[in-house]
C-alpha cells in the first residue's frame, strides 16, 4: 500500500499520547477517590455519632474534627489529598 493512501481505520499519530494522558488522568483521579475513602468514612462516623447523641453537636467541635481529619489526610496522602 503506498504511503500516500491512508488506511481507513488508522488513528492519527497524535491520538496515542492524548489517549495515554487521558488514561493516566483517569487513573490518578480514581486513585485519589479510593485513597480518600477512609477519611470520608471517619467524617461519616463523626456525623453519625453527632446524630445519635454520642458526641456534642457543636460547630466548634465539628471544625476541630474537620481540621484534624484534613491535616491527617494531607500528611498521609500527600499529593493525592484533596485541596479546597
Amino acid at each position: 500500500m503506498p504511503s500516500s493512501v491512508a488506511w481507513p481505520f488508522a488513528a492519527p499519530r497524535t491520538r496515542g499520547p492524548v489517549l495515554l494522558l487521558a488514561s493516566l488522568a483517569a487513573a490518578w483521579s480514581a486513585g485519589k477517590g479510593l485513597a480518600a475513602l477512609p477519611f470520608d468514612a471517619m467524617r461519616l462516623a463523626y456525623a453519625s455519632a453527632v446524630r445519635a447523641g454520642l458526641v456534642e453537636n457543636s460547630m466548634l467541635a465539628s471544625r476541630d474534627v474537620e481540621r484534624a481529619l484534613g491535616a491527617l489526610e494531607r500528611a498521609t496522602l500527600g499529593p493525592l489529598a484533596r485541596r479546597v
